[in-house]
């Protein structure tokens, strides 16, 4: 059968690497003055909308649109968009700024797991070597993203936010009560944890070399450039450069793309296992459920703006007029916040259950078959 694994070098580097490293040298190259500049309209489109509300609705081509998937996980798949919508309905009739706040921290939650099930991936791949080690995988990964939001907790001076303004608890207005929290314990506090960071990750890397030269196994360069680079992009987003462009850049692009090419990768994969399809074929489904995808994800945005939010009236009311009025009401906003962010909490919902090998056995037959 002709190989279609996709987490090999070659592949790796150009669909989950390369577009990473990209958006740090964009962010490099660009002058300060522009990183500080509001989000252009073109760069919403092709970020926010194209990558970013695209990739939430790939979820439907390993689920509600798979008959055999839909069938496996038929009770989750009718409950997830329904507990979604009547839990965050209450949350925005008593309060949207709670509304605002349950998402934001779903959407950490999923983006966390997201890294750490890749990087499962590539342990599985390198036949989960589970050697004596002071930190472990697990430990460096999440380390490598709990600290830079743990900086942003703490810091209030972010020049972004995940959805809206406050959706992050004020952890550092909430210290401000304390009588020894000041600059100098702010200070003291960055530069200790910045250096249990750095000495966390150096000397992950450090054991992960050392057992290399001492059991001579294949060195593991998937995983380590996927816990490494998640670490950076992380850091560099949210520690390093304060900017919304740089956050939203680096985000959505190492969250995005990793994950439509692995909905790629296991829709064909699964029909590859069947029956053998030319590779124009393969390439024209991809294609067709980009467009599909991309499709949902602008209808989606079209109604926040139209029942919401005006924000990209320059971009939708070239082509679309609005047909309903901006809900007004308390009952009406928190009906219209419910129903919208229905697609994206199901997607964070199904992500938590659909790629466990105990409840998918595609997982091992298709993503783990060229183990």
């Amino acid at each position: 059968m002709r190989k279609i694994w996709i987490f090999n070098k070659s592949i790796d580097l150009w669909v989950l690497g390369f577009p990473v490293w990209l958006t740090w040298l964009v962010c490099f190259v660009l002058p300060d003055h522009t990183l500080q500049q509001s989000m252009p309209l073109w760069f919403w489109v092709v970020i926010i909308l194209g990558i970013d509300v695209t990739h939430v609705w790939s979820t439907i081509f390993r689920t509600y649109l798979d008959k055999e998937e839909f069938h496996t996980h038929r009770k989750l798949l009718i409950s997830a968009p329904l507990i979604g919508l009547f839990v965050f309905f209450i949350l925005a009739f008593f309060s949207t700024a709670l509304f605002w706040t349950a998402l934001a921290y779903l959407a950490v939650f999923h983006f966390i797991k997201q890294q750490y099930g890749f990087m499962q991936i590539y342990r599985a791949k390198y036949g989960f070597l589970n050697f004596s080690r002071r930190i472990s995988d697990k430990t460096a990964i999440y380390v490598g993203m709990l600290y830079p939001v743990f900086y942003w907790h703490i810091n209030h001076d972010r020049h972004f936010n995940w959805f809206i303004d406050g959706d992050f608890l004020n952890i550092s207005s909430l210290l401000g009560n304390v009588s020894f929290w000041n600059d100098s314990a702010l200070q003291i506090t960055n530069q200790t944890c910045i250096l249990l960071y750095f000495f966390i990750l150096g000397f992950w890397l450090y054991e992960e070399i050392s057992l290399h030269k001492k059991h001579g196994h294949r060195f593991p360069w998937g995983k380590v450039l996927w816990i490494l680079t998640t670490a950076g992009n992380w850091y560099l987003g949210i520690v390093y450069f304060n900017s919304d462009l740089a956050f939203s850049l680096t985000n959505v692009v190492a969250h995005g793309v990793p994950y439509m090419a692995l909905i790629f990768f296991y829709v064909e994969g699964k029909k590859q296992a069947k029956s053998k399809a030319r590779q124009i074929r393969v390439v024209v489904n991809v294609c067709l459920m980009v467009l599909v995808m991309f499709v949902l994800a602008f209808g989606e945005e079209y109604m926040w703006d139209m029942f919401l939010f005006r924000e990209n009236e320059a971009f939708f009311g070239h082509m679309l007029s609005y047909p309903f009025d901006v809900a007004e009401t308390s009952l009406m906003q928190a009906m219209a916040l419910a129903a919208l962010s229905v697609p994206q909490v199901t997607h964070y919902i199904l992500d938590g259950y659909i790629w466990k090998a105990k409840t998918n056995p595609h997982i091992k037959t298709v993503i783990l078959r060229q183990l």
